[in-house]
């Protein structure tokens, strides 16, 4: 029986060992591409045993392997319930949380799953409850691991023989990309035995990318803002987040830093401006807040109109809309449809 290693990489120098490793991306480091070098789709027994490194709390790798397929999956979080149904394994989920709707494609298969909201107040697993269900697999975000009142550490569920997956987005918080949400979708195509799937959806998210990059060839960048206005100040989306890394391979120049004001927006004069905001917030709200602002009156994006909603969903830990967030950038920089 072939073993393979999927590995998460912490340097481009990782030595391959006699298994075959599958490189995700590291803080320090962009992930390197190598091909999957096993046909997809395989059965069961010629796929298994697949060992993977995640995660854990203090940010490390640990090893898990995965004997066979998971069959019992808790899923945390819109994006990671959405990759295992573009992936086609929506029958392998047992419940899901922090999701209340997905893209129109996979609503037929979501209205299927029980939802954590249906046996209990919190909007999240919590460990007790998650232990009596008796799952094989836990995929969240690093909220869920990271705090003891929810799931605790990813060790925990390993002792148990139960894996887990976290999106590296929400792990790297300062070093976001586009690389780690390819990294999420291919990961758990392996996990899952999925590959060819997954191989599709990131080639249809790349060859988007590579349209913006054609677009913007020649050009000065555009300057742009990605942001989200709390109180006083804004939640910007530079470039080591993963709209701000998106905009940036297609072509754009993203500004700004953690915090900013309307002083150094203003400073900064972007010539249009993403404006991020919840489901919670209408696109027209969302773009009054900087239109309407007396303060950004002098910014170029508000004196042309350039001012273009962006839905939190598809700004943080995007998985499978990620082509979403390629598709507005397009339309939005260079009035590309796709």
């Amino acid at each position: 029986m072939k073993k393979r290693l999927l590995s998460w990489v912490v340097s481009l120098s990782l030595t391959f060992s006699m298994a075959l490793s599958i490189p995700v991306a590291a803080e320090e480091t962009a992930p390197e591409t190598v091909t999957e070098t096993v046909s997809a789709n395989e059965p069961d027994s010629e796929h298994y045993p697949v060992t993977v490194e995640v995660y854990n709390n203090a940010r490390e790798l640990v090893s898990y392997t995965f004997e066979k397929c998971p069959e019992k999956t808790l899923v945390y979080g819109r994006n990671n319930v959405e990759i295992l149904l573009a992936l086609g394994v929506g029958d392998k989920i047992q419940m899901v949380a922090d999701c209340s709707s997905v893209k129109p494609e996979y609503e037929e298969e979501f209205a299927k799953l029980d939802r954590i909201k249906n046996h209990q107040d919190v909007g999240y697993f919590v460990k007790e409850y998650a232990l009596s269900l008796e799952p094989d697999m836990v995929i969240g975000w690093y909220s869920l691991f990271n705090l003891e009142d929810r799931m605790g550490d990813v060790d925990f569920w390993h002792e148990r023989n139960i894996g887990t997956y976290t999106s590296i987005n929400s792990v790297l918080k300062e070093n976001q990309s586009l690389e780690n949400e390819y990294a999420d979708i291919r990961n758990l195509g392996i996990i899952y035995n999925k590959e060819a799937e997954a191989e599709a959806i990131i080639a249809e998210i790349q060859a988007g990318v590579e349209k913006g990059k054609e677009a913007s060839e020649g050009q000065e960048p555009q300057r742009i803002l990605i942001a989200e206005k709390w109180e006083g100040e804004y939640d910007i989306y530079h470039a080591k987040t993963a709209a701000g890394d998106i905009a940036a391979q297609l072509g754009a120049e993203p500004l700004g830093e953690k915090g900013w004001t309307d002083e150094e927006i203003v400073a900064a004069n972007p010539e249009a401006i993403f404006a991020v905001h919840v489901s919670s917030v209408s696109d027209e709200e969302a773009i009054a807040l900087y239109a309407e602002n007396p303060a950004l009156a002098s910014v170029d994006a508000v004196k042309n109109g350039r001012i273009y909603p962006v839905v939190y969903s598809l700004a943080y830990t995007p998985g499978v809309r990620t082509i979403d967030t390629v598709k507005l950038f397009l339309e939005d920089l260079y009035g590309i449809e796709y």
